[in-house]
């Protein structure tokens, strides 16, 4: 058979063990092999092609919760040299316009519970070919239904040998927490060395089980673990929606083996009466990344024998970039160092460097974290500005401070431009968030500097308490006190229902700041 290598990742994995599970529907029941994945990749490749003339370089853009469709969609786009697009289903109708005009995909398939948003498109005209995904199929739709398409779709091989490797496999958007979300540009070559870094760096085999429980629009959704599990031959897991409960019934039914996500959804596990009976032994370990994690929350894994630890990584720069290695540490280190993100992962370079762009080399001194490597990605979409900001001699910057110690082990002390300076003297949030989190009467919290006529700036904490849980503000600083030094103590608190996150689950500072920035409690 006459094929390029490049971006026919289906038919590779295929060949080798085409009736091995690949994926599981949690939602319906569905079960996919590795002879599926490629014989639906390549019906779905040739209708992109010859019904809505889809050649290398065309967006194609998905609008969807997690779902099979989305992974034909990253192999087939794969097989034709296109670019998958998948759009954050939280967006609103104007930010989704500004997006789709900007990137200017062909075809949108769309979840039929977004049929308004699709509307607002349509009527705009800014997109003229539509495909909807049905979970009803007794409900009437004016477009053309996925499954019928797939079905009668030819299933003829096929290949883009054209392909290189810096050639752009899939757009991902950054949080956007700062105004429009920027289309992060992942080429083929990021995208195989982040499966390969994962792969080597945690040893993952054929036999490994991962429930993705982040979004499929979120790097986090693919890299950290479907496309990894998939390259290595496992089975990966998906839902279209979160639930602490059934992740808890999955994890103990189907022997998963690795789970990663962010901190409010072990959070979320905890809280559940199900969790402390759940046998997890099967897990290799459980990752929070995006943002910082309560040790109480981590502890709670490892009361049940689970190595929980830490990772950190952006859409820039892998995400696959650095954790904990769990299998090679003991679970003293692992608790001795529970506040450290980890060590970089395999090929995967990084430096800190001070204000003036130099290299810090002393353990404990605090610099911007810089990543390079044959995992960092290309650019922004029509955007050489941000880019040249972001990829710099081939190091992206990341704009969040750091320092390692003496083992390697590095941790991350809050952004660069979050942190904040008190009587001269440098303010890093992290560090008394995590104070904050000690409080066992705290869920979540946020610090963050506001204006001090007397010492410049001071610190706001936003706080939202356990359920049926309560503290006086006074409580909280006082507990503070001998933890912190004087000028670290926040002088304001306010106490909320819930603390602003994003669709992964990561506190979202600028939108806290929005809420909450003004000086008063």
């Amino acid at each position: 058979m006459d094929q390029g290598w490049i971006g026919n990742y289906s038919y590779f994995r295929a060949r080798i063990d085409a009736d091995s599970l690949a994926v599981i529907d949690i939602d319906s029941g569905s079960r996919y092999t590795y002879g599926d994945l490629e014989n639906r990749a390549n019906r779905l490749a040739n209708f992109l092609r010859d019904r809505f003339g889809i050649t290398k370089g065309d967006r194609v853009a998905f609008l969807a919760r997690n779902r099979i469709e989305l992974i034909d969609a990253y192999y087939a786009t794969g097989k034709l040299g296109a670019v998958l697009v998948p759009y954050n289903a939280r967006l609103s109708a104007k930010e989704l316009g500004q997006l789709v005009s900007n990137e200017t995909p062909k075809v949108l398939f769309f979840e039929d519970i977004y049929a308004d948003a699709t509307a607002s498109l349509k009527d705009s005209g800014l997109l003229k070919q539509f495909v909807v995904l049905r979970d009803d199929k007794k409900a009437a739709s004016a477009y053309p239904d996925y499954d019928e398409l797939l079905k009668d779709a030819d299933d003829a091989f096929v290949s883009c040998k054209t392909l290189d490797m810096e050639d752009i496999h899939l757009i991902i958007h950054t949080g956007g927490t700062t105004g429009l979300p920027k289309g992060g540009l992942l080429s083929h070559r990021c995208m195989i060395f982040n499966s390969f870094n994962e792969i080597c760096t945690w040893g993952m085999n054929y036999a490994d089980k991962a429930l993705i429980v982040l979004p499929l629009f979120h790097t986090g959704g693919w890299n950290l673990l479907t496309l990894p599990i998939l390259h290595a031959g496992g089975c990966i897991y998906l839902s279209r929606q979160y639930d602490p409960r059934k992740t808890i019934e999955v994890i103990e039914k189907e022997k998963i083996t690795f789970l990663f996500g962010a901190a409010t959804i072990f959070r979320m596990m905890v809280e559940q009466p199900e969790f402390s009976g759940a046998n997890f032994e099967s897990l290799k370990w459980a990752m929070a990344g995006a943002a910082p994690t309560p040790i109480n929350i981590m502890q709670a894994f490892w009361d049940k024998g689970v190595k929980c630890v830490l990772g950190y990584g952006m859409t820039e720069a892998g995400p696959n970039n650095i954790s904990t290695p769990a299998q090679f540490c003991d679970q003293s280190v692992i608790e001795a160092k529970y506040a450290s993100v980890g060590k970089p992962m395999y090929l995967t370079m990084v430096k800190l460097v001070d204000d003036g762009g130099e290299e810090i080399t002393a353990p404990g001194t605090p610099g911007e974290i810089l990543w390079s490597g044959p995992q960092i990605f290309s650019g922004y979409w029509k955007n050489e500005e941000e880019t040249a900001k972001t990829l710099v001699d081939g190091w992206v910057r990341t704009g969040d401070m750091a320092t390692f110690d003496e083992d390697g082990f590095y941790y991350i002390v809050g952004r660069k431009k979050n942190m904040f300076i008190s009587g001269g003297e440098n303010v890093f949030p992290p560090e008394i968030e995590s104070a904050l989190y000690d409080i066992d009467e705290v869920r979540e919290c946020c610090v963050f500097g506001v204006p001090d006529e007397k010492w410049g700036e001071v610190g706001k904490a936003v706080i939202s308490l356990k359920s049926g849980k309560s503290i006086t503000k006074e409580k909280i600083l006082a507990s503070l006190a001998g933890k912190l030094a004087r000028y670290k103590i926040p002088k304001y608190v306010t106490l909320v229902e819930d603390v602003p996150k994003n669709n992964v689950g990561k506190i979202v500072v600028a939108k806290v700041i929005e809420f909450y920035g003004k000086t008063e409690d």
